[in-house]
């Protein structure tokens, strides 16, 4: 498998007085919800089928849901927040499932692997077990960012425990949890501001990791992906981005060295096509917390309905205290 030894330059984080680390995640959760409602009139189409003058007037989506309507994205996003928040940071497996559980009925559009994964629980009243049939699909790399934002970049291991964690509720396959911990390391990195340039090399590097408990085929296509995309080696594919949780991860990448500023890759995440809402609401998580001026900025904001969350701010407020929290002893 070719590997990239080059390192991306990590040039110097924003600079200035320090922000607020709540408020930093707060508008990180806000660029998240607003990729997600820009992305999900026209989640399913090729990128041929998408005019990019629409996408940023947030047309009404043709499955009937309202104009600016988030997806499960968002919903599972906010879900792990408090998750975390309500267990002081450790949550287990059936905690979140539980909780997702609940909440299912009121989510639109939940995925494939995660509507089985339900269905399991609640014959059963557990999670999955691992299987050889896994499908290794987003679900799990679109909800663990706040992981990324409540885990201090100093604590890979911890931040890499809880999205396997996380991630084993309803997504078991080895590459589908790789994938979440490459979203959760770039959120993370993101919260203090670093480059893009940098955040690149994070995934890249997270990616790398992959091969610490993949097994070998999965952790080479996760490997090449992101380091392809780090370096301007990955192409979007023509009929647009599917529910596979390395190709979605790779986009992210792609879209971030390629539009680095908010305000240009949440429209051009959607250019893409295919699972147009969580690619744009992942690209939103990451640089939303590294650029969180550029949130109030996005002058096509307004529609967004973030009505179903009205305690974000009190909940990032949580995250940033976990954050700053001491190691647990040992």
């Amino acid at each position: 498998m070719p590997r990239d030894d080059r390192s991306a330059p990590r040039s110097a984080p924003i600079t200035g007085p320090r922000q607020d680390v709540a408020a930093r995640i707060h508008q990180a959760m806000v660029a998240f919800a607003a990729g997600d409602a820009l992305g999900v009139p026209w989640e399913g189409r090729g990128p041929e089928r998408i005019d990019p003058e629409e996408v940023v007037r947030l047309p009404a989506p043709d499955r009937g849901w309202p104009r600016g309507s988030t997806s499960d994205d968002t919903a599972q996003m906010v879900l792990v927040a408090r998750c975390l928040a309500d267990t002081g940071g450790r949550p287990t497996s059936l905690e979140f499932l539980t909780r997702l559980a609940e909440a299912a009925p009121a989510v639109r559009g939940l995925g494939p692997t995660t509507r089985h994964a339900l269905a399991h629980f609640h014959a059963t009243g557990e999670p999955p077990a691992p299987s050889a049939g896994d499908r290794p699909t987003n679900g799990a790399a679109m909800r663990v960012a706040p992981i990324g934002w409540a885990v201090p970049t100093d604590r890979p291991g911890l931040r890499r425990r809880l999205c396997e964690v996380v991630s084993a509720a309803t997504h078991r396959a080895p590459a589908a949890v790789a994938a979440a911990r490459v979203i959760a390391a770039m959120a993370s990195h993101a919260l203090e501001g670093e480059s893009v340039p940098a955040l690149l090399e994070v995934a890249a590097d997270e990616a790398r990791r992959a091969d610490e408990h993949v097994p070998p085929t999965p952790a080479d296509a996760v490997v090449d992906a992101v380091v392809d995309a780090a370096y301007g080696r990955w192409t979007p594919p023509s009929e647009g981005v599917s529910l596979d949780a390395v190709e979605t991860v790779a986009a992210v990448v792609h879209v971030l060295r390629e539009a680095p500023a908010l305000a240009a890759a949440l429209p051009y995440a959607v250019s893409l096509g295919g699972d147009t809402d969580t690619v744009a609401a992942l690209v939103g998580g990451v640089l939303g917390a590294r650029e969180p001026e550029g949130v109030a900025a996005l002058d096509w904001l307004g529609p967004v309905d973030l009505g179903e969350y009205p305690a974000l701010p009190d909940l990032a407020a949580r995250l940033a205290a976990l954050r700053a929290a001491p190691p647990p002893p040992g």
